[in-house]
Protein backbone atom coordinates (compact mmCIF):
# COMPACT_ATOMS: atom_id res chain seq x y z
CA UNK A 1 0.00 0.00 0.00
CA UNK A 2 1.66 3.60 -0.78
CA UNK A 3 1.70 6.53 1.47
CA UNK A 4 -1.07 7.97 -0.89
CA UNK A 5 -3.49 5.22 -0.88
CA UNK A 6 -3.05 4.58 2.82
CA UNK A 7 -3.67 8.76 3.47
CA UNK A 8 -7.29 8.40 1.73
CA UNK A 9 -8.17 5.09 3.18
CA UNK A 10 -7.94 7.48 6.42
CA UNK A 11 -9.68 10.29 5.85
CA UNK A 12 -13.15 10.16 7.91
CA UNK A 13 -16.36 9.32 5.99
CA UNK A 14 -17.94 12.45 6.88
CA UNK A 15 -15.21 14.44 5.32
CA UNK A 16 -15.45 16.03 1.72
CA UNK A 17 -12.85 15.05 -0.65
CA UNK A 18 -12.14 17.10 -4.03
CA UNK A 19 -10.08 14.79 -6.48
CA UNK A 20 -8.35 16.74 -9.22
CA UNK A 21 -7.68 19.89 -7.82
CA UNK A 22 -8.59 22.77 -10.07
CA UNK A 23 -9.01 20.37 -13.29
CA UNK A 24 -5.47 20.36 -13.96
CA UNK A 25 -5.39 16.71 -14.45
CA UNK A 26 -6.99 15.20 -17.93
CA UNK A 27 -9.40 12.86 -16.61
CA UNK A 28 -12.75 12.64 -15.00
CA UNK A 29 -13.80 11.61 -11.86
CA UNK A 30 -17.09 9.73 -10.60
CA UNK A 31 -17.55 10.04 -6.85
CA UNK A 32 -20.34 7.85 -5.28
CA UNK A 33 -23.55 9.44 -3.93
CA UNK A 34 -22.25 10.44 -0.42
CA UNK A 35 -19.38 12.00 -1.42
CA UNK A 36 -21.32 14.01 -4.04
CA UNK A 37 -23.64 15.36 -1.25
CA UNK A 38 -20.98 16.13 1.05
CA UNK A 39 -18.85 17.97 -1.89
CA UNK A 40 -22.68 19.71 -2.48
CA UNK A 41 -22.84 21.14 1.00
CA UNK A 42 -19.15 22.58 0.65
CA UNK A 43 -19.67 24.14 -2.83
CA UNK A 44 -19.42 27.90 -2.02
CA UNK A 45 -15.91 27.28 -0.16
CA UNK A 46 -14.39 25.64 -3.44
CA UNK A 47 -12.57 27.27 -5.89
CA UNK A 48 -14.03 28.26 -9.34
CA UNK A 49 -11.94 26.05 -11.06
CA UNK A 50 -12.80 22.73 -8.64
CA UNK A 51 -16.45 23.74 -9.57
CA UNK A 52 -16.10 24.51 -13.13
CA UNK A 53 -14.33 20.42 -12.82
CA UNK A 54 -17.22 19.37 -11.32
CA UNK A 55 -19.57 20.75 -13.59
CA UNK A 56 -17.76 19.37 -16.60
CA UNK A 57 -17.51 16.12 -14.70
CA UNK A 58 -21.25 15.82 -13.78
CA UNK A 59 -21.84 17.19 -17.76
CA UNK A 60 -19.54 13.99 -18.87
CA UNK A 61 -20.99 11.54 -17.03
CA UNK A 62 -24.77 12.26 -18.12
CA UNK A 63 -23.79 12.08 -21.38
CA UNK A 64 -21.54 9.22 -20.98
CA UNK A 65 -24.97 7.54 -19.27
CA UNK A 66 -23.04 7.14 -16.60
CA UNK A 67 -25.07 9.93 -14.73
CA UNK A 68 -28.79 11.02 -14.53
CA UNK A 69 -29.42 14.72 -15.94
CA UNK A 70 -30.45 15.25 -12.11
CA UNK A 71 -26.68 15.31 -10.91
CA UNK A 72 -26.18 18.44 -13.37
CA UNK A 73 -29.17 19.93 -12.93
CA UNK A 74 -28.50 19.22 -9.15
CA UNK A 75 -25.21 20.96 -8.90
CA UNK A 76 -25.92 24.18 -10.93
CA UNK A 77 -28.91 24.79 -8.68
CA UNK A 78 -26.48 25.30 -6.01
CA UNK A 79 -23.75 27.07 -7.52
CA UNK A 80 -23.23 30.50 -5.58
CA UNK A 81 -25.13 33.57 -6.48
CA UNK A 82 -21.85 34.89 -8.44
CA UNK A 83 -21.04 36.19 -11.84
CA UNK A 84 -17.67 34.13 -12.29
CA UNK A 85 -17.66 34.28 -16.09
CA UNK A 86 -15.91 30.67 -16.97
CA UNK A 87 -18.34 29.04 -14.39
CA UNK A 88 -21.31 30.86 -16.11
CA UNK A 89 -20.08 29.78 -19.70
CA UNK A 90 -19.96 26.23 -18.85
CA UNK A 91 -23.58 25.76 -17.98
CA UNK A 92 -24.13 28.15 -20.81
CA UNK A 93 -22.67 26.02 -23.56
CA UNK A 94 -24.81 22.97 -21.41
CA UNK A 95 -28.00 24.64 -21.97
CA UNK A 96 -26.99 25.84 -25.71
CA UNK A 97 -26.74 22.01 -26.84
CA UNK A 98 -29.94 21.10 -25.05
CA UNK A 99 -31.74 24.13 -26.17
CA UNK A 100 -30.68 23.26 -29.60
CA UNK A 101 -31.62 19.35 -28.90
CA UNK A 102 -34.94 20.41 -28.32
CA UNK A 103 -35.75 22.15 -31.54
CA UNK A 104 -39.31 21.33 -32.47
CA UNK A 105 -39.64 19.39 -29.37
CA UNK A 106 -43.40 20.63 -27.77
CA UNK A 107 -41.41 20.49 -23.96
CA UNK A 108 -39.07 23.20 -25.28
CA UNK A 109 -40.61 26.31 -23.90
CA UNK A 110 -40.94 24.29 -20.56
CA UNK A 111 -36.91 23.89 -20.51
CA UNK A 112 -36.38 27.62 -21.98
CA UNK A 113 -38.47 28.96 -19.00
CA UNK A 114 -36.63 27.01 -16.57
CA UNK A 115 -32.79 27.83 -17.88
CA UNK A 116 -33.42 31.57 -17.79
CA UNK A 117 -34.76 30.91 -14.58
CA UNK A 118 -30.77 29.87 -13.76
CA UNK A 119 -29.60 32.78 -15.79
CA UNK A 120 -31.15 35.61 -15.04
CA UNK A 121 -29.68 36.47 -11.71
CA UNK A 122 -26.51 36.78 -13.51
CA UNK A 123 -27.51 39.00 -15.83
CA UNK A 124 -29.77 40.90 -13.64
CA UNK A 125 -26.63 41.40 -10.90
CA UNK A 126 -24.34 42.69 -14.26
CA UNK A 127 -27.13 44.75 -15.97
CA UNK A 128 -26.78 45.79 -19.23
CA UNK A 129 -24.47 48.73 -18.72
CA UNK A 130 -20.94 48.48 -17.29
CA UNK A 131 -20.59 49.57 -13.58
CA UNK A 132 -17.31 51.65 -12.46
CA UNK A 133 -14.99 49.14 -10.63
CA UNK A 134 -16.62 46.00 -12.25
CA UNK A 135 -14.60 43.26 -13.28
CA UNK A 136 -11.96 43.08 -16.17
CA UNK A 137 -14.16 39.93 -17.70
CA UNK A 138 -17.66 41.46 -16.59
CA UNK A 139 -18.44 42.59 -20.23
CA UNK A 140 -17.18 38.93 -21.82
CA UNK A 141 -20.20 37.53 -19.34
CA UNK A 142 -22.87 40.54 -19.91
CA UNK A 143 -21.99 40.02 -23.90
CA UNK A 144 -22.36 35.91 -22.87
CA UNK A 145 -25.35 36.07 -21.05
CA UNK A 146 -27.19 38.31 -23.72
CA UNK A 147 -26.66 36.07 -26.57
CA UNK A 148 -27.66 32.78 -23.87
CA UNK A 149 -30.70 34.48 -23.09
CA UNK A 150 -32.14 35.94 -26.89
CA UNK A 151 -31.29 32.04 -27.55
CA UNK A 152 -33.72 31.15 -24.74
CA UNK A 153 -36.99 33.55 -25.89
CA UNK A 154 -36.28 35.96 -22.54
CA UNK A 155 -38.73 38.41 -23.62
CA UNK A 156 -36.84 41.40 -21.68
CA UNK A 157 -33.91 40.70 -23.13
CA UNK A 158 -35.41 41.03 -27.09
CA UNK A 159 -37.67 43.97 -26.56
CA UNK A 160 -33.53 45.19 -24.84
CA UNK A 161 -31.62 44.58 -27.51
CA UNK A 162 -34.50 45.83 -29.94
CA UNK A 163 -34.37 48.52 -28.63
CA UNK A 164 -30.93 49.20 -28.57
CA UNK A 165 -30.67 48.19 -31.80
CA UNK A 166 -33.03 51.02 -33.04
CA UNK A 167 -30.61 54.11 -30.93
CA UNK A 168 -27.90 52.51 -32.77
CA UNK A 169 -29.18 53.00 -35.57
CA UNK A 170 -29.38 56.70 -34.91
CA UNK A 171 -26.15 56.51 -33.31
CA UNK A 172 -23.89 53.78 -33.89
CA UNK A 173 -21.41 55.19 -30.89
CA UNK A 174 -24.87 54.66 -28.56
CA UNK A 175 -24.07 50.65 -28.54
CA UNK A 176 -20.20 49.48 -26.96
CA UNK A 177 -18.46 47.39 -29.33
CA UNK A 178 -18.29 44.50 -27.38
CA UNK A 179 -22.23 44.51 -27.36
CA UNK A 180 -22.71 44.69 -30.89
CA UNK A 181 -22.44 40.54 -31.84
CA UNK A 182 -25.05 39.40 -29.29
CA UNK A 183 -27.54 42.00 -29.61
CA UNK A 184 -27.33 41.72 -33.46
CA UNK A 185 -27.64 37.85 -32.93
CA UNK A 186 -30.62 38.41 -30.67
CA UNK A 187 -32.24 41.36 -33.30
CA UNK A 188 -31.62 39.08 -36.05
CA UNK A 189 -32.87 35.94 -34.75
CA UNK A 190 -36.25 37.04 -34.23
CA UNK A 191 -36.39 39.96 -37.06
CA UNK A 192 -38.66 40.50 -39.97
CA UNK A 193 -37.70 41.31 -43.32
CA UNK A 194 -37.33 44.64 -42.67
CA UNK A 195 -35.00 44.20 -39.85
CA UNK A 196 -33.25 41.72 -41.82
CA UNK A 197 -32.85 43.94 -44.72
CA UNK A 198 -31.75 46.55 -42.86
CA UNK A 199 -28.50 44.31 -41.41
CA UNK A 200 -27.98 43.08 -44.65
CA UNK A 201 -27.54 46.58 -46.49
CA UNK A 202 -25.15 47.43 -42.60
CA UNK A 203 -23.11 44.51 -43.79
CA UNK A 204 -22.89 45.76 -47.32
CA UNK A 205 -21.87 49.02 -46.83
CA UNK A 206 -19.20 48.20 -43.62
CA UNK A 207 -15.53 48.80 -44.65
CA UNK A 208 -14.76 47.06 -41.54
CA UNK A 209 -14.07 42.95 -41.65
CA UNK A 210 -15.08 42.90 -38.00
CA UNK A 211 -18.11 44.90 -38.31
CA UNK A 212 -19.07 42.45 -41.41
CA UNK A 213 -18.75 39.46 -40.28
CA UNK A 214 -21.07 40.46 -37.10
CA UNK A 215 -24.07 41.63 -39.42
CA UNK A 216 -23.68 38.39 -41.16
CA UNK A 217 -23.38 35.96 -38.35
CA UNK A 218 -26.32 37.56 -37.14
CA UNK A 219 -28.05 36.79 -40.39
CA UNK A 220 -27.20 33.75 -40.25
CA UNK A 221 -28.94 33.35 -36.96
CA UNK A 222 -32.92 34.18 -38.70
CA UNK A 223 -35.30 31.63 -37.30
CA UNK A 224 -38.09 32.43 -40.01
CA UNK A 225 -37.40 30.26 -42.43
CA UNK A 226 -37.85 32.38 -45.13
CA UNK A 227 -35.33 34.54 -44.01
CA UNK A 228 -33.38 31.66 -43.54
CA UNK A 229 -33.86 30.42 -47.22
CA UNK A 230 -32.79 34.33 -47.98
CA UNK A 231 -29.57 34.21 -45.88
CA UNK A 232 -28.35 31.33 -47.70
CA UNK A 233 -27.57 32.17 -51.10
CA UNK A 234 -25.11 34.91 -50.26
CA UNK A 235 -22.68 31.97 -49.88
CA UNK A 236 -22.98 31.90 -53.25
CA UNK A 237 -21.79 35.32 -53.91
CA UNK A 238 -18.49 37.93 -53.93
CA UNK A 239 -20.44 39.80 -50.58
CA UNK A 240 -17.85 37.58 -47.61
CA UNK A 241 -14.40 36.42 -48.34
CA UNK A 242 -14.30 33.01 -49.93
CA UNK A 243 -13.91 30.91 -46.59
CA UNK A 244 -16.23 32.94 -44.31
CA UNK A 245 -19.02 32.66 -47.44
CA UNK A 246 -18.40 28.47 -47.56
CA UNK A 247 -18.95 28.24 -43.81
CA UNK A 248 -22.16 30.95 -43.45
CA UNK A 249 -24.40 27.77 -44.85
CA UNK A 250 -22.96 25.78 -41.32
CA UNK A 251 -23.84 28.89 -39.66
CA UNK A 252 -27.34 28.70 -40.83
CA UNK A 253 -27.68 25.49 -40.63
CA UNK A 254 -26.84 25.99 -36.48
CA UNK A 255 -28.32 29.43 -35.34
CA UNK A 256 -31.47 29.20 -37.70
CA UNK A 257 -33.06 26.15 -36.22
CA UNK A 258 -33.57 25.06 -39.70
CA UNK A 259 -30.60 22.55 -40.39
CA UNK A 260 -33.01 20.66 -43.16
CA UNK A 261 -33.07 23.93 -45.15
CA UNK A 262 -29.24 24.46 -45.00
CA UNK A 263 -28.75 20.87 -46.22
CA UNK A 264 -30.99 21.29 -49.02
CA UNK A 265 -29.80 24.50 -49.86
CA UNK A 266 -26.17 22.68 -49.52
CA UNK A 267 -27.04 19.56 -51.68
CA UNK A 268 -28.33 21.65 -54.56
CA UNK A 269 -25.18 23.71 -54.98
CA UNK A 270 -22.71 21.45 -53.79
CA UNK A 271 -20.35 21.88 -57.03
CA UNK A 272 -19.98 25.62 -56.40
CA UNK A 273 -20.12 25.77 -52.85
CA UNK A 274 -16.89 23.69 -52.57
CA UNK A 275 -15.39 25.59 -55.54
CA UNK A 276 -14.67 27.94 -52.43
CA UNK A 277 -13.11 25.23 -50.56
CA UNK A 278 -9.48 23.92 -50.09
CA UNK A 279 -9.10 19.99 -50.44
CA UNK A 280 -8.92 19.73 -46.27
CA UNK A 281 -12.56 21.21 -46.42
CA UNK A 282 -14.08 19.74 -49.69
CA UNK A 283 -13.51 16.19 -47.80
CA UNK A 284 -15.70 17.50 -44.59
CA UNK A 285 -17.66 19.92 -46.04
CA UNK A 286 -20.92 17.61 -46.51
CA UNK A 287 -20.64 15.38 -43.46
CA UNK A 288 -20.54 18.56 -41.70
CA UNK A 289 -23.54 19.62 -42.35
CA UNK A 290 -25.29 16.98 -40.70
CA UNK A 291 -24.31 17.26 -37.35
CA UNK A 292 -26.84 19.71 -36.41
CA UNK A 293 -29.56 17.10 -36.55
CA UNK A 294 -30.49 14.81 -34.19
CA UNK A 295 -32.43 12.56 -35.89
CA UNK A 296 -31.02 8.85 -36.63
CA UNK A 297 -32.96 8.87 -40.09
CA UNK A 298 -30.72 11.62 -41.22
CA UNK A 299 -27.41 9.52 -40.61
CA UNK A 300 -29.07 6.69 -42.74
CA UNK A 301 -29.49 9.79 -45.22
CA UNK A 302 -25.39 10.49 -44.91
CA UNK A 303 -24.65 7.30 -45.31
CA UNK A 304 -26.52 6.70 -48.63
CA UNK A 305 -25.42 10.53 -49.73
CA UNK A 306 -21.70 10.03 -48.94
CA UNK A 307 -21.82 6.67 -51.06
CA UNK A 308 -23.72 8.24 -54.09
CA UNK A 309 -21.23 11.40 -53.93
CA UNK A 310 -19.06 11.54 -51.99
CA UNK A 311 -14.69 10.30 -52.56
CA UNK A 312 -13.52 7.48 -50.56
CA UNK A 313 -10.81 10.26 -48.30
CA UNK A 314 -14.58 11.74 -46.76
CA UNK A 315 -15.19 8.22 -45.22
CA UNK A 316 -13.78 9.27 -41.90
CA UNK A 317 -15.27 12.45 -42.28
CA UNK A 318 -19.05 10.54 -42.96
CA UNK A 319 -18.24 8.17 -39.76
CA UNK A 320 -17.58 11.29 -37.29
CA UNK A 321 -21.01 13.11 -38.71
CA UNK A 322 -22.93 9.48 -38.37
CA UNK A 323 -21.55 9.00 -35.05
CA UNK A 324 -22.44 12.45 -33.72
CA UNK A 325 -26.28 12.24 -35.13
CA UNK A 326 -26.94 9.09 -33.77
CA UNK A 327 -25.53 10.26 -30.04
CA UNK A 328 -27.67 13.27 -30.52
CA UNK A 329 -30.48 11.21 -31.41
CA UNK A 330 -29.89 8.78 -28.69
CA UNK A 331 -29.27 11.16 -25.93
CA UNK A 332 -32.36 13.50 -26.87
CA UNK A 333 -34.58 10.35 -26.11
CA UNK A 334 -32.59 9.25 -22.84
CA UNK A 335 -32.26 13.15 -22.19
CA UNK A 336 -35.79 14.65 -22.80
CA UNK A 337 -37.74 12.57 -20.17
CA UNK A 338 -35.66 13.13 -17.40
CA UNK A 339 -35.09 16.88 -18.34
CA UNK A 340 -39.02 17.50 -18.15
CA UNK A 341 -39.03 15.20 -14.93
CA UNK A 342 -37.04 17.34 -13.36
CA UNK A 343 -38.71 20.69 -13.95
CA UNK A 344 -42.11 19.04 -13.06
CA UNK A 345 -40.66 18.83 -9.43
CA UNK A 346 -39.78 22.26 -9.67
CA UNK A 347 -41.93 24.20 -7.17
CA UNK A 348 -40.66 27.58 -7.82
CA UNK A 349 -41.68 27.01 -11.49
CA UNK A 350 -44.99 26.30 -11.51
Amino acid sequence: MTNKTAELKNIPADRALKLNINGTGNYRVEYDGSSWNLLLKLLANLSVEDRINLLSDAWALVQANRAALSLYLGLVEKLPSSTELAEREQVINVFDFINRLLIGHPEREKFQGYARSLLRPSFDALGWDPKAGEPANAGNLRASLIAALGDLNDPEIVSGCRERFQKYLANPKSLPPDLRRPMFAVVARYADETTWNKLHELGLKTTSIEEKQNYYDALAGAIDPKLAKKTLPIALTDELPTSRALFLVSKVARQSEHPDIAWAFAAANMKALLAKADALAANSYAPSLFTFFSESARANELKAYAKANLPASSAREVVKAVDEVEFRSEFKQRLTPQLIAWIDNRPSLQ
